[in-house]
């Protein structure tokens, strides 16, 4: 449903992770944090909702499964596949969204500063109604350079910012412990 809203082309599964393609920075942004919202109103099983991490809780509203959405604006390579006549997307672009992808907390959405860049310029980013949360600078495999990436938080589920943070918090710590032994 998502999908067709916002213009998003499903490009392939990778095991349990889609792939989507837009057409512009803003619908892919728009597409995530409504996805953020749609999986608390989704009617998840009872056994599933029992479990402590996919239910109400003091951490804010979850409901069903903790989703990260990672998210990267950039050129890429687009090749036809022959088997499926679909066409899939390589190069550097897609790897620094799975990067952004693997660098999210559950619930939220990672994004480069580069589609932070896109929404500014095109004056978007504050129609989104999303909070922004510094993920501070982070070393990725594959990327040369440090990436300044942030979280953002549909503002409907702004009571998820304080657990959402103190993951944060517990990463960056984890990633210092790394980088010291």
């Amino acid at each position: 449903e998502c999908f067709s809203l916002w213009n998003g082309y499903e490009v392939k599964t990778i095991g349990d992770a889609f792939m989507v393609a837009f057409e512009n920075t803003c619908d892919a942004v728009s597409f995530s944090l409504s996805v953020q919202e749609s999986l608390v109103e989704a009617p998840w099983p009872e056994e599933l909702l029992r479990l402590d991490h996919c239910s109400y809780n003091d951490d804010g509203p979850w409901c069903g499964l903790r989703v990260r959405i990672g998210v990267h604006c950039g050129e890429v390579d687009a090749q036809l596949n022959s088997l499926t006549g679909r066409y899939d997307y390589f190069g550097n672009t897609v790897n620094k969204t799975a990067r952004m992808e693997g660098a999210c907390i559950g619930g939220a959405v990672a994004v480069t500063p580069e589609v932070m860049d896109e929404l500014r310029e095109r004056e978007e980013v504050d129609v989104l109604d999303a909070v922004v949360i510094s993920m501070g600078s982070t070393k990725f495999k594959g990327i040369e350079q440090h990436v300044r990436p942030f979280l953002l938080l549909p503002l409907s589920l702004l009571d998820r910012r304080t657990f959402i943070e103190s993951q944060l918090l517990l990463s960056r710590e984890d990633r210092r412990i790394k980088v010291q032994q």
